[in-house]
């Protein structure tokens, strides 16, 4: 069997890990939810150390000092055996995962390569890195204990970067044309963040080029309908400009 230089650790969705032999991890070799937790915890540090008292304090809060510190230790062994590799290292400032392929980093270094691209005006490139990264974006970040702050802070912050690669990439859609894929992505951009304008805005402008104004004109009326339901206000004078000209028969 061909041997990986890595392991390769998926944390969007549900929590996968192939081993360097092409094996993958079955659930109930983790044992418990803390001992994936912990692995998801080192696998956000992108290979820095993680320091143990930070670890100790997201997965054991309320233990005594040797007990939590014996947990720990515990279920780093067990990431170790589960995995069949050493791949948990102490370290002066604390413990390292090395070896790893992280679903999460390469999200997040493709989305910087969106907008880096964004910013340089190259459409096509905007397109195409996005799909990398939509592709990687298996579902949203959960843990084992998923209501904590850390979990919650995560999933909040991949969500945020996803809506700002899915608009930008949506919007660069509109000016190569593709308008079927600038649809869908503005449809997701949308779902994600219901108050988001510029996603409402180019799914009308996506809707018109396809030549089905009357949907165009209908996501503004549910868009418009949410904004005074939910906060009494009105979109913004944008929106409403591009409604005007959808009423009068063109997006131009």
């Amino acid at each position: 069997m061909t041997q990986h230089r890595e392991v390769s650790i998926s944390l969007l969705g549900e929590l996968e890990v192939v081993r360097l032999d092409g094996t993958t991890v079955p659930a109930d070799e983790w044992r418990t939810g803390k001992t994936m937790d912990l692995l998801r915890l080192l696998a956000l540090s992108n290979a820095r150390p993680v320091r143990v008292d930070s670890l100790i304090g997201k997965l054991w809060p309320d233990a005594a000092p040797e007990r939590a510190g014996a947990s720990l230790r515990t279920a780093s062994s067990q990431i170790r055996r589960a995995i069949q590799h050493q791949c948990i290292e102490r370290s002066p400032d604390g413990l390292v995962l090395r070896d790893a392929w992280v679903d999460v980093g390469a999200f997040e270094e493709a989305a910087q390569r969106v907008k880096a691209a964004d910013h340089l005006g190259q459409h096509a490139r905007v397109l195409e890195e996005a799909r990398v990264a939509e592709r990687l974006y298996r579902a949203d970040f959960h843990a084992n204990d998923d209501d904590s702050d850390w979990a919650r802070a995560e999933r909040e912050h991949l969500v945020l970067i996803r809506l700002e690669l899915v608009a930008d990439a949506a919007a660069a859609a509109i000016e190569l044309g593709s308008f079927r894929e600038a649809l869908e992505l503005a449809g997701t951009a949308a779902r994600i963040d219901r108050v988001s304008e510029s996603a409402h805005r180019t799914l009308m402008r996506a809707y018109a080029e396809l030549g089905d104004i009357g949907s165009a004109l209908r996501v503004f009326e549910t868009y418009r309908a949410y904004l005074a339901d939910e906060f009494g206000a009105d979109p913004s004078y944008q929106t409403r400009d591009l409604h005007l000209r959808l009423l009068r028969g063109g997006t131009s």
